[in-house]
């Protein structure tokens, strides 16, 4: 029998698995399974926090199967995007354009923080956030080694915002995105036409305070940043991997560019993902079968899939949509959070903004998304308009919100791996540098990421505000 209590335990669960998960330290067993099989605690740790659930009756089988059922699509998505990403990363795709970056940049730091910025945030536009950070850090590492860009955390630090900020953009940038689309009814392009202003402004933002910062260590000016300042010049790379663009790249750009068609016609026609996500994968995996092109066969890839956020983000699905159904949402959390944002439209465009941006840090942004979607579905205004930007508003908080800590999202835990990982292999074939390179911690990402998300979430506020006073100008409050 499910209690009153019950949202405080389910809370706690999800509250307890996310910090155990997000701990570093391991034990000799699980680095042996991590180093060998790609398993870490997001693998293992959900399904126990769900077995406890289950066991003290907290969670009850009519949310496990409505998680389940409706959400299982958007596993399957996140699959599909990573065989994708797989063949874009296999064909030299995302090396060609890095090089091409560095190249152009022609020795300048700060130009080549900004153009990696920018590319990462396209790439991120079409692609997603979790994906961006598998295949494009490997990339920029490189580069600082090969580079000798000794203090990697201002390039590295700004792809990290930029995954999480021009991925509002579309409804594939992001599984928030679609979970919260999925609620309240958005199709591809209903998307596009609510989210792409948003999203260039927060990108615009970024921007700017990215080139603020490096403006300020150059000039020794802030202390906070001081720790960020990198050396004004750098050499060009030695080696240049993917000097022209292939065949090879082109079919993969095209399985891509026919899996956002299809997800277009999917998500216009009201069906389940599935429907867009399976042929995709399909697709993919047969072009790297047949083709002698790739030097890998298919099981690599298959093999390096992010298998954990089946089981991490099923269970928190779970938890949110039993969340979702106690008394405490529907009598309580519903009508406060319906006349604490129906008396003004700033609470909306700015409280909503920074409301759901820590929603994310608390939970993680699957079960924030999965519970601001809920609510969304459930609140009714007055006026159209308020609940239009309230929509904007959380999708803009709980994308940026992903990059204050590593507890924001799945990226923040690949992220950090990834560095791990790929400092360990550079290491190796430049050990001269290995000493001298320094790399983004922990509580660097919580100083650059709040500055980013205190900035970008108040400049995303205020135009959403505008945008508010625009739109009722012209149509009128409705």
């Amino acid at each position: 029998m499910i209690s009153v209590s019950d949202p405080v335990a389910i809370l706690a669960l999800i509250i307890a698995s996310v910090l155990f998960i997000v701990t570093d330290w391991r034990t000799a067993l699980e680095k042996r399974l991590r180093a060998r099989y790609g398993i870490d605690r997001d693998w293992w740790v959900p399904p126990i926090a769900f077995a406890v659930a289950v066991g003290a009756s907290i969670v009850g089988l009519p949310a496990i199967e409505a998680a389940f059922y409706d959400k299982i699509d958007i596993i399957v998505l996140i699959f599909s995007f990573g065989i994708m990403s797989e063949g874009l990363g296999a064909s030299g795709f995302f090396k060609y354009i890095a090089y091409k970056i560095t190249a152009i940049c022609n020795g300048n730091s700060t130009r080549l923080v900004l153009y990696m910025f920018t590319m990462t945030s396209i790439v991120t536009l079409f692609t997603t956030n979790d994906i961006v950070v598998l295949v494009v850090t490997p990339v920029i590492v490189e580069i600082c080694f090969q580079a000798g860009i000794r203090n990697t955390k201002p390039i590295l630090l700004s792809q990290f915002v930029a995954a999480n900020t021009l991925s509002m953009g579309l409804i594939i940038g992001s599984p928030t995105n679609l979970i919260i689309a999925e609620e309240v009814g958005l199709d591809f392009v209903r998307y596009v036409i609510l989210m792409i202003l948003p999203a260039v402004i927060a990108f615009f933002s970024s921007f700017v305070l990215i080139s603020w910062i490096i403006d300020l260590t150059n000039r020794d000016d802030v202390d906070l940043f001081s720790d960020l300042k990198m050396q004004s010049q750098y050499s060009l790379p030695d080696e240049v991997p993917e000097p022209y663009f292939t065949p090879q790249m082109r079919t993969w750009i095209l399985i891509f560019g026919t899996f956002v068609v299809l997800v277009a016609i999917v998500t216009f026609l009201g069906v389940s993902l599935i429907w867009c996500a399976v042929p995709s994968m399909v697709l993919a995996m047969a072009y790297w079968y047949r083709s002698d092109e790739h030097e890998e066969r298919l099981k690599g890839p298959i093999t390096r899939l992010p298998y954990g956020v089946f089981f991490f983000g099923m269970t928190f699905f779970i938890f949110a949509e039993q969340f979702a159904r106690t008394a405490f949402v529907t009598g309580q959390l519903v009508p406060m959070v319906q006349q604490f944002f129906q008396v003004s439209p700033v609470r909306a465009a700015v409280v909503g903004v920074y409301g759901s941006g820590v929603m994310v840090n608390i939970f993680n942004d699957l079960p924030a998304a999965a519970l601001v979607a809920s609510i969304l579905g459930q609140v009714s205004f007055e006026t159209f308009l308020t609940k239009y930007v309230l929509i904007q508003a959380s999708l803009v908080g709980l994308n940026i919100g992903t990059y204050v800590t590593q507890v924001g999202a799945l990226a923040g835990l690949i992220w950090f791996n990834q560095l791990r990982i790929q400092r360990q292999k550079q290491r190796e074939w430049f050990p001269e540098l290995a000493r001298e390179m320094s790399f983004p911690k922990r509580m660097d990402l919580v100083r650059y990421g709040l500055a980013h998300f205190v900035f970008t979430g108040l400049v995303a506020g205020l135009f959403l505000l505008f945008q508010w006073v625009l739109l009722s100008v012209l149509i009128g409050p409705y």
